[in-house]
């Protein structure tokens, strides 16, 4: 429990499940006036309540350091008009509100990849090449930033959706590949070879060699602890240096999360049963019981 020292904590993949993050934020004692939020990408989409979410971030966004992953790219994107819904969308209530342009302006200008100054974390939505350094890393999430909120930004999204990204630096042959291959690693990767040829889809490859990212990362940069999102299949996942805080809410499982500034990460859990489907959450009727936000009147 948070004893009144500002306290800073991570979440996992939100996933416009809004309810279990308010019981999170419960659990954990968060205080906004005060504290420090940290949320590791793929905040909207799939789950019922996205539009809520993101007004209530947007509100508090002083105190919140968050990643884009690949649903919030995916979200701009069909704000923008660039791409049409695909049908695990549940977006139209967030793209229909008059706040919706603030809510995606501020996600455009927001970061691929968090380096605190204090905590000894980097947080990005799905992976780190492993052969990047923490400094190569910075550098190729900066190059994705820059044209995410330059002046060409539409351009950018255009370029991103309509090619396939390379399979590996290397294949790369120019800046438009470049870029495919960085937002994909930063926001959708899971398997990659000791090589570093990256299997894009999410169910594991047949071809032998393949690992998940984080077992050559951790083995190859040893002075950086990360935290991420992305992979609901291999569930929550705590190891030295590294936080992998999926835990599929929005499939029915749990959210977690964890206070980043004590000895060792403390965890906190809430169940997110209520979301348990066979396809998608279609509707407010999916969702779980309502809770008080902290700094807001129930």
């Amino acid at each position: 429990m948070n004893q009144g020292h500002p306290a800073t904590y991570a979440i996992g993949d939100l996933q416009g499940c809004f309810s279990p993050f308010l019981q999170l934020l419960g659990e954990m004692d968060w205080q906004p006036s005060k504290d420090i939020l940290w949320l590791a990408g793929d905040l909207v989409n799939r789950g019922p309540e996205s539009h809520t979410l993101l007004d209530y971030l947007f509100e508090t966004r002083k105190r919140i350091r968050i990643v884009l992953g690949n649903h919030d790219l995916y979200a701009i994107s069909r704000w923008a008009g660039i791409i049409p819904a695909k049908k695990s969308d549940t977006l139209a209530p967030l793209l229909s509100d008059h706040r919706a342009d603030d809510w995606m302006e501020w996600l455009r200008q927001s970061p691929i990849l968090y380096r605190d100054p204090v905590l000894p974390w980097v947080m990005v939505h799905a992976a780190i090449h492993p052969d990047w350094s923490p400094w190569d890393a910075v550098g190729h999430a900066g190059e994705i930033e820059e044209a995410l909120r330059g002046p060409r930004w539409r351009q950018f999204l255009k370029m991103l959706w309509a090619a396939p990204a390379p399979a590996s630096w290397e294949a790369c042959r120019s800046e438009e590949d470049a870029q495919r291959f960085r937002v994909a690693v930063f926001t959708r990767a899971r398997w990659v070879s000791a090589s570093g040829v990256f299997s894009w889809p999410a169910t594991q490859p047949q071809s032998p060699g393949f690992a998940p990212w984080h077992r050559w990362f951790l083995e190859r940069q040893t002075d950086v602890s990360v935290i991420c999102g992305h992979w609901a299949t291999q569930g929550l996942l705590i190891l030295p240096r590294l936080l992998a805080l999926d835990s599929g809410c929005v499939w029915g499982n749990r959210l977690s999360g964890v206070r980043l500034d004590s000895l060792e990460p403390q965890l906190f859990q809430v169940d997110c049963s209520c979301y348990a489907h066979e396809e998608k959450p279609s509707g407010p009727e999916m969702g779980c019981p309502s809770a008080a936000a902290p700094g807001r009147k129930s």
